[in-house]
């Protein structure tokens, strides 16, 4: 494994820890003045061990920090803008630490890439030329990078600190059942969907690089650095080998045959992970790396009911295709690998039974009984007998009990009214 600090064997602690402290730099000048004040007055113990436990009580340094200075470790706490306060974690690549910025009061993981890597400059320059597309990132579901440099042969990159555990940490306790292991694996697909935008292939997908925060948010961790892991073509397979150890197990089968990638890459070292996260096995098990390596190229991966047959089919078969050989029979896209991934998750909506009409509207109605209900009031009426002139009266008295002969009599009357009309004229005209 490759290492930032070289194992060096224990010396004594020592008489003073005050010349120690003050050599890594790691406190001010105005903080030294006053701890050293502190011990000649006699406030903080003069003896090494009882003033690193008094000192770490106090939170003026840490207890990785002491632990180095009774060891009479001065040296590489101080990175640049940074004080390391602890170790987070070690991989192929080097070691993670968290650091505080000293101007801007900000706590940050800081990987210091190894020494080894750092000596092949082509790789250090791709390195460098990564590190321009990685801060350009900006994704809930992918850890962000602050800053990246070089001083002397220290290489390093600075990321956003988010307490959590990897998925290769949650391993531990067992396989992590189907359906968080799709929203995790939907989550990560997300975050690889928008590094791919930005011209980024990770390179190195694997269980340790998944980051599972306290709220249960996967963020994606070492974008941009898989071009560490990657010699140029006159490396020997072993010594890619001794640089991506680890990693062989979630490597696409155009990552191990040394061809170029792409997103379905990703894709494939995803379903990897994925697989091995909800199972607790590997897709190609064997006792070397060149045979696992070798089922990954000339096979097909162990089914997945084989080793769990409680897994849902409709999970095995997005996970199949994940973890297809080709990468043209794989999903194409980080973002149609998360939508297939999402739908594991997602609520089916009810339907109707078929035999089942709908229901029509609900009207209130009055309820049903056995007595009839009473029949309806005789409407009212009103007679009114309009006030006729007197010599009129008999003859709407007849018209009402009458109306036939009374109608026949004014016909008749009109009738001989007309005719007389008509005699009187000619009788006069002449």
């Amino acid at each position: 494994m490759a290492t930032f600090e070289k194992p060096k064997p224990s010396r004594a602690v020592p008489l003073d820890l005050f010349p120690v402290i003050r050599e890594s730099g790691v406190l001010t000048e105005r903080q030294l003045a006053d701890l050293k004040a502190k011990i000649l007055t006699g406030e903080y113990p003069n003896d090494s061990v009882a003033l690193a436990n008094r000192l770490v009580k106090e939170e003026i340094l840490t207890e990785y920090q002491t632990r180095r200075f009774l060891n009479n470790k001065s040296h590489g706490l101080v990175v640049g803008r940074y004080v390391i306060l602890d170790r987070l974690g070690s991989g192929s690549m080097g070691r993670v630490y968290k650091a505080h910025h000293l101007m801007m009061d900000r706590f940050v993981a800081i990987k210091i890439i190894a020494p080894e890597i750092v000596t092949n400059e082509k790789v250090v320059a791709r390195f460098q030329r990564e590190m321009k597309l990685v801060g350009r990132l900006d994704h809930p579901n992918v850890i962000r990078a602050f800053d990246a440099d070089q001083i002397n042969k220290v290489l390093y990159i600075v990321m956003e600190y988010v307490q959590g555990e990897s998925l290769g940490q949650r391993l531990l306790r067992g396989p992590i059942p189907a359906p968080a292991m799709a929203d995790f694996g939907a989550q990560a697909a997300l975050g690889l969907a928008h590094a791919h935008a930005q011209g980024i292939v990770h390179r190195d997908i694997k269980p340790s690089n998944l980051l599972l925060t306290e709220d249960r948010q996967i963020k994606v961790l070492d974008l941009g650095l898989g071009v560490l892991m990657e010699a140029d073509s006159t490396t020997s397979f072993a010594t890619a080998d001794g640089i991506a150890v680890g990693t062989v197990d979630y490597m696409s089968p155009e990552q191990a045959c040394g061809r170029d990638v792409d997103g379905r890459s990703d894709l494939y070292s995803l379903g990897c992970s994925i697989y091995h996260l909800v199972t607790g096995k590997v897709p190609f098990p064997g006792d070397s790396p060149i045979e696992r390596m070798g089922k990954r190229i000339s096979g097909r991966h162990v089914p997945v009911p084989d080793v769990r047959p409680d897994i849902p089919a409709a999970f095995v078969r997005v996970l199949d295709k994940l973890l297809a050989t080709r990468p043209q029979d794989r999903f194409q896209t980080a973002a149609e690998a998360a939508e297939a991934l999402q739908a594991l998750t997602r609520p089916k909506p009810r339907s109707a039974p078929a035999h089942s009409p709908p229901s029509p509207p609900k009207v209130d109605r009055p309820p049903v009984t056995d007595t009839p209900a009473p029949p309806p009031p005789a409407p009212l009426v009103t007679t009114v007998t309009p006030n006729y002139p007197a010599w009129f009266r008999p003859i709407a008295r007849l018209a009402e009990t009458r109306p036939a002969l009374t109608l026949t009599g004014l016909v008749l009357s009109l009738a001989a009214s007309f005719g007389f009309g008509v005699l009187a004229a000619r009788l006069f005209g002449r």
